[in-house]
């Protein structure tokens, strides 16, 4: 998911939005023996747009923004109809 997220974006630009060298980048994102400090994985998150779920948790629910948006067009019609 983080490397399909990365391409559109390039290594290289991810890189400086998160404030670490490109080549350390890649190496972190390649398994090359590199690692990224916790608060660069969370700016990472953030700049791919991307949120942490537990697996398991059954008080959360994941699917595509379009379904979302969808369900939530809806809903908001048949709220209308009340």
């Amino acid at each position: 998911m983080i490397l399909n997220r990365v391409a559109p974006i390039t290594q290289k630009r991810v890189a400086e939005l998160i404030g670490v060298e490109p080549t350390n980048f890649s190496r972190f994102l390649n398994n090359k023996g590199h690692s990224l400090p916790f608060a660069k994985v969370c700016q990472l998150l953030e700049v791919l747009e991307l949120d942490v779920v537990a697996p398991g948790d059954g008080n959360v629910v994941c699917l595509p923004r379009a379904e979302y948006e969808a369900l939530r067009c809806l809903a908001k019609k048949g709220l209308e109809g009340v």
